[in-house]
Order: structure tokens, then sequence, then C-alpha cells
């Protein structure tokens, strides 16, 4: 819906390649339908791994490490639509992303989750492989994660046979399908 904001989070430890590429159509395309848009490259932000501590929410903040996950938590609470953006790496999101989503269970608390509750959630991720079965657990456990926090689908971006970097530049139709699907989130 016009008036939106899209807020993307970069999962890629490689600055300009497929998947920030991605992520630009699809925020190019969120620009085009009247969204505000930010995003975050989690390679160039400090995320300490969640040590399950059981703290979340308490000494008045959402989680006891002080680094720039409190600035993550604000992006998602101001947000109405999430990005995950990944590639796939062993089947899974990278480490950087698998370390931001593991710091999500701050808002697995009843003061915390109506924060985020309802809010839209996609993910737009790339790999090497032709076929879209590297990816399969991966898009399980972000649709897993998604569902646990309550939040929408707004649909999944999912490019295959993205080996070198800047290849979905070269794909055929690609980044047109990025875009409209940035377009699709306003």
């Amino acid at each position: 819906m016009p008036g939106s904001k899209v807020v993307a989070f970069l999962g890629s430890p490689r600055p300009r390649g497929n998947t920030d590429t991605l992520a630009e159509a699809v925020l190019e395309g969120a620009r085009s339908a009247g969204c505000a848009t930010e995003s975050f490259a989690l390679r160039a932000l400090r995320i300490h791994p969640c040590t399950g501590c059981d703290n979340c929410g308490r000494r008045g903040h959402l989680c006891i490490f002080r680094d720039d996950g409190e600035t993550l938590y604000r992006a998602m609470i101001g947000a109405d639509v999430l990005l995950f953006v990944t590639p796939v790496y062993w089947y899974g999101p990278t480490a950087i992303m698998k370390a931001f989503l593991d710091r999500l269970v701050v808002f697995n608390t009843p003061e915390a989750r109506p924060l985020v509750r309802g809010k839209a959630a996609g993910l737009v991720a790339a790999w090497e492989e032709k076929g879209s079965e590297a990816a399969e657990p991966m898009v399980k456990l972000f649709e897993m994660g998604f569902r646990y926090l309550e939040l929408r689908p707004a649909g999944n971006l999912l490019v295959d046979g993205a080996g070198p970097k800047d290849a979905v530049r070269g794909m055929s139709g690609v980044l047109d399908r990025a875009r409209a699907f940035g377009a699709a989130l306003g």
C-alpha cells in the first residue's frame, strides 16, 4: 500500500553481490509504488550472537547486548514490510543473517510480540545451483520463523543459478521480476 515502509535486512557478506543487487531492484520497485524504503547491511553491523540468556525485555531493553541489534529492532518496529535478503550458504542463510534471526527471539515476550505481529515479511534469496532444492531448507526456516512471530507472508523472490558476483545482472528478466516484486509490496 502506498505510504508503507519497507525495510530490507541484507545478509550477504559480499558487498554489491547478487542479493544486494536484487534488494536494490526490489526497493526500487517498492519506491515506484509509493513506499518509503530503508536497508541495513548486516555485514557492516555488530550483532552479538544470542546466548539464550532468557533476559529479553528486561533491564529496559529488548536485549541485554548493547550492539546494533537495538537499531535493527527499532527498524523492524517502524516498518510495515520486512525483507530478509540472503544468499543460500550450505542450504541455509549466511552466518550473519542467522545471527540476526536468532536475536529475533526478543519478540517472543507478551510485551514485545505485538510490536511485530501482523507485519508483512518476505524473503529475497539467490544461490548458485539450478533448481529450488538447494534453497528449500532455508525457505522453510523463514516460513516457520515468520509464522512463529505472527508475520504475514509477503511472498518470496527466489533466484537459482546465480553463482558468480553480478550474475543476476545478466539473467534475463530477473531484475524486472525483482522490481515487480517490490512494486507489489506497495
